[in-house]
């Protein structure tokens, strides 16, 4: 009996599973990447938490002085992460946090509206 390549587990190749393999390395150094500058950004963030230093107006505005008595983890993720876009698409403005509306890079506003929300 001849098992069909979906009941053995096997996938037929295309056209995609060339690119993903030349990219392979591409997208893993990517995601080293982003880990560290998040563990850099969280770790400089909560630094300046410890030292009672004052954030940006941006920050304040958005996020607050400091992280709230409870989810303090959820604010520390989010606020993580805005830094991680700002760093990310070099945005300097100093009242709003995810900076005007620039031009389209592939990606950008979807992370744009995730953190929006």
């Amino acid at each position: 009996m001849k098992l069909n390549a979906r009941a053995t587990g096997a996938r037929r190749s295309g056209p995609n599973d060339a690119l993903r393999e030349t990219k392979a390395s591409l997208l893993e150094e990517s995601d080293k990447a982003e880990k560290e500058l998040t563990a850099l950004l969280r770790g400089c963030l909560a630094e300046a938490i410890r030292d009672r230093s004052v954030m940006p107006m941006w920050f304040v505005t958005v996020l607050g002085p400091v992280p709230p008595a409870e989810k303090t983890q959820e604010w520390m993720d989010l606020a993580t992460e805005v830094l991680a876009y700002r760093v990310t698409y070099q945005v300097t403005v100093t009242v709003v946090a995810l900076g005007p509306e620039t031009d389209d890079i592939p990606g950008r506003w979807d992370w744009h509206d995730d953190l929006a929300e």
